[in-house]
């Protein structure tokens, strides 16, 4: 397998199992009556089966996209452009316009 879809599947399947965490997390502790809910429904198997292929899509989603993002990054020089260069503003000399006065526009026919 090549070196790049190792890359991103092992971020995907890192991402899967954070967003699972975050899903048993959130049923554990039953926030905004959650896991009531999805107990009380007769399809209640189906809810959690929709709600944990929606998290493994959402948080495997990120985790790839930020592998992807990760690549372009220079090892040599810690990633990416320096921010201090991002941060410097240039300095050009601006001539101001004179000052005229407001003229106003006379239209014919009015």
């Amino acid at each position: 397998m090549p070196p790049l879809v190792k890359l991103i599947l092992g971020h995907v399947v890192v991402g899967t199992l954070a967003g699972w965490t975050l899903l048993a997390g959130l049923l554990a502790s039953d926030v905004a009556g959650l896991r009531s809910l999805i107990q009380a429904s007769p399809d209640g198997a189906l809810a959690i089966a929709m709600l944990a292929l929606f998290f493994a899509v959402t948080f495997g989603s990120a985790a790839s996209g930020a592998a992807i993002i990760s690549l372009g990054r220079d090892s040599d020089r810690g990633g990416g452009r320096n921010r201090l260069t991002m941060l410097r503003f240039a300095r050009l000399p601006v001539a101001a316009p004179a000052r005229r006065r407001a003229t106003l526009l006379r239209l014919r026919g009015l």
